[in-house]
């Protein structure tokens, strides 16, 4: 009897010790699981395919050996110690492609990498499929070309999508950091095959789309039918400079949600009338139109229908009467 109340008092003791094996108290005196040896080895490795543009360099506390789930950039389940986040916009790094090992991170929610560079390195084919719980997915002006893979059109969890290619340069003669000139805009990446049905076919789920600056030519007649079958929930919309042709189609209408519409500088696109086309977003705020190929009057109607205080960009062939507005 003595043995048996002298193991059930060591228990809670064993326990303790299993428990400070396994977690950490962080800064906010909250007990944590410690973020898995495994992913640590994953981010480790992705840290050494970066090199860096600025002194000192970023990600300093990636440290081997220490709590990735305290690393710049990081963020864990507080209750499964899992890497849900990798946010590392716009901090100077600099990589020859897109290291697989961040396919390995298949617990992420977030992934934003953009605003570094990756050397003009083509998107990996394969591995996104694999990032399956990601609800916001950022490879914005990186420097990526080529083909968009299907494996981000399978993300059915996604709600923002931000893959656009634009660096808006202060003067029209002067280059982006990546070297392109604005205007005159280089699309270094496309969709083809997969095409731009493929690509949104599964995202049911979108609320923002930003894919400003990606050459869309081969779906350039049937991009709003896309839109409108498969993302009925969609907020923003931002397709400038993506090479779009023909009529905007009627459909488009149906998206209620829209607050941001931008379509400037897709120079083939028209839509006749455009008073019809746009009668039924009623809660806009943002329409950029200018450098399309809508041509006709806009009556001043239309802005009866949107929300007061909305930024109107007007084509060069639109007119009418637009009642105290920002207009640029």
């Amino acid at each position: 009897m003595a043995l048996i109340s002298w193991v059930l008092l060591l228990i809670p003791a064993v326990l303790y010790e299993l428990s400070l094996a396994t977690s950490a108290v962080h800064g906010d005196g909250n007990l944590t699981l410690r973020c898995h040896p495994d992913q640590a080895a994953s981010l480790f490795e992705l840290k050494k395919s970066f090199s860096f543009f600025r002194y000192p360099s970023a990600l300093v506390s990636w440290q081997d050996g220490t709590d990735c789930c305290l690393w710049e950039g990081v963020s864990c389940s507080n209750s499964s110690g899992h890497v849900t986040a990798l946010e590392l916009n716009g901090r100077g790094l600099y990589s020859e492609g897109l290291n697989p090992a961040i396919f390995n991170l298949t617990s992420l929610q977030r992934l934003d990498l953009g605003m570094n560079y990756f050397g003009q390195y083509s998107l990996p084919a394969s591995g996104f499929e694999r990032l399956s719980l990601l609800t916001h997915l950022n490879l914005s002006k990186s420097g990526f070309q080529g083909q968009i893979p299907i494996g981000i059109g399978r993300l059915s969890n996604l709600i923002s999508l931000d893959l656009s290619v634009l660096y808006y340069a202060a003067q029209e003669d002067s280059l982006d950091g990546y070297g392109t000139s604005i205007p005159g805009v280089t699309n270094w990446l496309w969709l083809q095959e997969p095409n731009f049905q493929n690509l949104v076919g599964n995202l049911n789920n979108l609320t923002e789309l930003y894919l400003d600056g990606v050459d869309m030519s081969s779906s350039a007649d049937d991009w709003c039918n896309s839109l409108a079958k498969s993302l009925p929930n969609l907020q923003i919309l931002s397709l400038s400079y993506c090479n779009l042709a023909g009529p905007i189609c009627t459909s488009l209408s149906t998206l209620h949600s829209l607050t941001v519409i931008n379509l400037h500088d897709n120079f083939d696109t028209s839509a006749t009338p455009p008073q019809e086309l746009f009668m039924d977003f009623l809660h806009s705020s943002v329409l950029q139109l200018a450098w399309t190929n809508l041509q006709g009057w806009f009556p001043s109607r239309i802005f009866d229908r949107i929300l007061f205080g909305a930024t109107i960009y007007p084509g060069h062939d639109l007119s009418g009467y637009v009642p105290t507005l920002s207009i640029c």
